[in-house]
Parts: structure tokens; sequence; C-alpha cells
């Protein structure tokens, strides 16, 4: 299974998490088999200097097989965007990537939903 975190340079387990996706410097994907990370890496949240909008990461994403984002916070757009990818969005990432992806695998985090998505303003 493949798990995507927003996180701070220079991503990594060992990275703060990010807490909100569209504002995140980098992405940290992570496999996860039997229990266990196996593997994780950075994944840029470089726009390639286009005007910013959530597709060109939700598709970079996507593109890299993720199956689940956890995040902090997420826009209502984003969110609609993963669901229609397939990926399903969880929150309550904070501290580093590792203990988040640890919850996750712990199953102590929250489905996203549009009732939970950011509606704007500060977060």
């Amino acid at each position: 299974m493949r798990v995507c975190v927003p996180s701070f340079l220079p991503g990594g387990l060992d990275a703060p998490v990010s807490e909100h996706f569209g504002h995140c410097e980098v992405f940290t994907v992570a496999d996860i088999e039997n229990g266990e990370i196996v593997k994780a890496w950075p994944l840029s949240n470089d726009d390639e200097g286009q005007e910013h909008t959530c597709a060109i990461p939700i598709q970079k994403v996507a593109s890299e097989g993720v199956e689940h984002m956890i995040v902090g916070g997420i826009g209502q757009g984003a969110l609609m965007g993963f669901l229609q990818q397939n990926i399903k969005v969880y929150s309550g990432a904070s501290g580093t990537v590792e203990e988040t992806v640890k919850r996750f695998i712990a199953g102590t985090l929250a489905d996203t939903d549009s009732n939970s998505a950011c509606q704007g303003g500060r977060h």
C-alpha cells in the first residue's frame, strides 16, 4: 500500500508534517507492507513555474501510485480531486511523517470528507 504525507524539506520519514496540502514544500511517499514502512522518498511539490493550482500536485501524487493521502488540512477542491483519482484522504497528520504514517497503520486517523475540508481562510 502506498501513502503520501505533505511535509517540509527535505521530506522523508523524519521530516515535519506540513499542516496543509496546498502549501507543502514536498510530499513524502511511503510504501507499507505487513504493517511496516518499507520505503519512503520525497516527491517535489514544484509546479514547474505554472500558476498555482491543486490539479498539478494531485496528478503528481496520483502518478506515483498513491492510494491514501494523509493531511493536517485540505481544501474542498483538492479533496474532490483526490477522490476523483480514487485516493482516499485521511486527516490527523501532525508531528513527523513517520509518526503520522504509524498512526495511519494503527488505524487511528479519521477519514476526511467534505464536511471536514477547509473552507478557506486561516488553517
